[in-house]
């Protein structure tokens, strides 16, 4: 199997969200998979990625993956009853369809990180056409994010709506090691990775901070880290870097 994925760097695999979760699940599911960095989403399904390459068909979408995982027979979610399932569900939703967004936002529209994050997603740019490239990458994102409504809120609203997710998430984590227990789940595969990249924006934006003062999340991240995150088969899968949609 091959990965299709967004490039990142020598700290994360990738700097998508779904990449990573994808990346997650294939570790915890035991797969043998390689990756297959791209930034070109046009010839893709869907036009985002990942997408999983498994012979001549082609997955996309994260949960498409772990659709197809589970056919396989990983099961992400052993010893979890239907109440812990749903929730499972509904956290994953919450954090993939508002949290993200959040950490997108701060990214490509944070005037203190984007500069830097452009440096760093464009970074196979030659320099003299990064700006005008980098520019043209980041229209469809910011047209995005407005047209959700997330751009188009004042920065008190978006704080106090995304910390309604962060007090959710910290209320399911509580003291365990992982969100359902001592085992990672689809759960800690999807939510752990945004968190870890909230924590490493380069600014110490409203969203940071507030991810940084849930004194339970930073070691959470490092137990999924350690537990799921893949080894060092990823090293040297960075390039090439050019418009990043997430």
């Amino acid at each position: 199997m091959q990965l299709i994925m967004f490039p990142g760097n020598n700290v994360l695999p990738s700097h998508s969200p779904f990449c990573m979760k994808a990346i997650c699940l294939l570790e915890m599911a035991g797969i043998a998979w390689q990756p297959e960095i791209s930034v070109d989403v046009s010839v893709q399904p869907l036009g985002k990625l990942p997408v999983l390459r498994v012979g001549d068909q082609l997955i996309p979408d994260s949960s498409n993956i772990e659709d197809l995982l589970t056919s396989e027979g990983a099961d992400f979610y052993a010893d979890l009853s239907t109440e812990q399932k749903a929730i499972s569900h509904a956290i994953k939703s919450m954090v993939e369809y508002s949290l993200v967004l959040g950490l997108v936002h701060d990214r490509w529209l944070d005037p203190q990180v984007w500069p830097i994050m452009r440096e760093e997603f464009f970074a196979e740019v030659p320099s003299e056409a990064r700006e005008m490239v980098a520019e043209q990458g980041r229209a469809p994102v910011r047209a995005g994010l407005t047209s959700h409504g997330i751009a188009r809120f004042s920065a008190q609203d978006r704080k106090k709506r995304l910390g309604r997710d962060l007090a959710m998430l910290e209320t399911v984590l509580g003291d365990k090691a992982f969100l359902f227990g001592d085992t990672p789940t689809g759960a800690d595969a999807a939510i752990a990775p945004v968190l870890d990249m909230i924590l490493r924006l380069p600014a110490e934006t409203d969203l940071r901070k507030a991810v940084e003062e849930v004194a339970a999340f930073t070691p959470y991240v490092a137990r999924v880290r350690s537990a799921i995150y893949p080894g060092g088969n990823m090293r040297g899968c960075a390039a090439p870097k050019q418009a990043l949609a997430s």
